[in-house]
């Protein structure tokens, strides 16, 4: 039996790649001899810092890719774009 391959693009989860890279640097860093071990401690310590803080590291990962990505700074509302000329009524406050 054959599976037919498909167009199909999975996406990974926001914020993942950036705590699959904390893992990878950890690992590199202290090579351990049991990695499947040494990575299940890793986030189990993840975990709990994510209950006593009420931080989510993935969401946190995930707004710093946004911030990077997506940069919504010229978003900020009141802010005159600096190509424009500032209208008399900002110029007369």
């Amino acid at each position: 039996m054959s599976v037919p391959f498909s167009n199909t693009h999975l996406r990974v989860p926001r914020g993942f790649g950036t705590i699959l890279e904390g893992l990878a640097r950890e690992v590199l860093r202290d090579q351990p001899e049991d990695i499947p071990k040494y990575a299940a401690h890793y986030f189990e310590v993840l975990l709990k810092q994510r209950e006593d803080s009420g931080m989510d590291p993935a969401e946190w990962a995930a707004q710093l890719e946004d911030r990077f990505y997506n940069n919504h700074a010229f978003k900020a509302i009141g802010s005159t774009p600096k190509n424009q000329p500032a209208t008399e009524e900002s110029t007369s406050k």
